[in-house]
This record gives structure tokens, sequence and C-alpha cells, in this order.
């Protein structure tokens, strides 16, 4: 049987135009990165993430793929993007892998996998936020609700997960000037969202509120990290 990395190899423009189709239905590539370049660098991206699927699985070593999300993700943080983008780009590479036949029970997969665990941060304030993340994103929601039509909950609950990668990551990184920098520009691309009922500005309110309530039983420390954060960029916008 033809090895696993030559298989892939054969399918790996394939590949990787499928594991980034999501994204450009999402306005905030054009908003950001403008429709050329957000196609140009999505695809390169995409064919990366592919070769190094490829080198891991030639060595059959998944910390080749944990080192290569470890290493990326602070270039990516640089561009604008966060950990969350990341995953879900490695989660588009596992959907794109399985229609091709490489499904959950395949190496390729588990690989892919290993960089999407690896993308959890080892310790600290941006590891309390990843694993607090679903459960705030939820209350901020239920905060929200009245305040949002229903069809739209879903999203809001999304920008609850969006904007608290964000957050994780000027945490993890030790950059607590890289959420600032994004919510600056986010308030300006907010409206595309077609969230016009509810203004960024209260919606960081209710982000704060929820991380107050969730994080409760976390290290007082560590809270007074996450928020500090995250208030000092309300207050520049």
């Amino acid at each position: 049987m033809e090895a696993l990395h030559r298989q892939i190899d054969a399918r790996a423009a394939r590949l990787a135009s499928a594991s980034v189709d999501w994204m450009y239905q999402d306005p905030f590539w054009r908003a950001r990165y403008g429709e050329e370049r957000a196609r140009r660098f999505g695809n390169e991206d995409a064919l990366f993430h592919v070769r190094y699927l490829m080198q891991a699985l030639q060595e059959t070593r998944p910390s080749v793929m944990e080192g290569y999300a470890a290493w990326l993700r602070p270039l990516l943080a640089g561009r604008g993007m966060c950990t969350r983008h990341l995953d879900q780009h490695f989660a588009g590479l596992q959907a794109a892998l399985a229609t091709e036949g490489f499904g959950p029970d395949s190496p390729a997969h588990a690989y892919v996998q290993a960089a999407r665990t690896a993308l959890l941060y080892p310790s600290g304030p941006a590891r309390v936020l990843q694993e607090a993340t679903p459960a705030v994103a939820q209350r901020t929601l239920q905060a929200l609700a009245l305040e949002v039509p229903p069809p739209l909950h879903s999203q809001v609950e999304e920008e609850g997960l969006l904007q608290l990668s964000y957050l994780a990551d000027a945490l993890g990184m030790n950059r607590p000037e890289l959420f600032a920098q994004h919510a600056s520009w986010y308030r300006e691309f907010w409206p595309q969202r077609g969230l016009d009922s509810l203004p960024f500005q209260r919606f960081l309110e209710a982000l704060d509120a929820a991380l107050r309530e969730r994080l409760v039983s976390s290290a007082p420390t560590d809270v007074e990290t996450v928020r500090a954060v995250l208030a000092s960029a309300r207050a520049a916008l």
C-alpha cells in the first residue's frame, strides 16, 4: 500500500484549497487583508499545513505538527489573527482529509489533532481563560440575548469565542498591546458583523461581566490579569 504521506502529497493542492473554503464566507478576511491578499496568504498557509503534515507522517512524529503549531501562532498573531483562527484552519484540514477518506481513524487526522491540542497554553492566565472560554462566551450571550434578535444568537456566541481567543493570545504571549490593537481595529469592523442593535463597547462590557462571573473559582491574580488586559483595551476605545 502506498505510504500515507505520499497519498497526502498526491492530494495536497486539493486538501489545501478545501481546508480554507470556509474562511472566504467571513467578511473579516476581506476587511482585514483585502480580497486578493486574503486568498493568496490563506491558500499559501493552507498548503504549508499540508506539507508539515506530510513531513510528520513521513517521520512518524506528531511532534512535527505540535512544533509547527507553536511556531506559527505568534507569526499569525503578528498579522492580526488569533489562536481560534489557526485552530479553525486545522479543523478545516481535518474535514478536508475526511472527505478524501482520511477520517478520525487515520493517523493523518490524529497528527492534525496533535497540532490543535498544542494550541493550549501550558499554564497561567492564558490557559485559565482558554479553559473557561466556552462558559464565558455562553454567559455573554445570555446577558445579551434580549438585545439581539434570536437568529443572531449563535453569532454573538461565536464573537465571544473569537474575542476571548485574542485576549488569551495577548496574555499567553505576554503582549497585552495585541488585544488593544485588535480591539481598536475590530471596533471599526464591527458594523460588518450585522449586529446593528449591539455596539461593540456594549459587547465588551458584557464579556467583562461574564469573565468576572465565570472565573470566580480561579486564582485571583489570574482573574485580575485577564480583566486588566481587557480593561486597558476598553479604555483605549
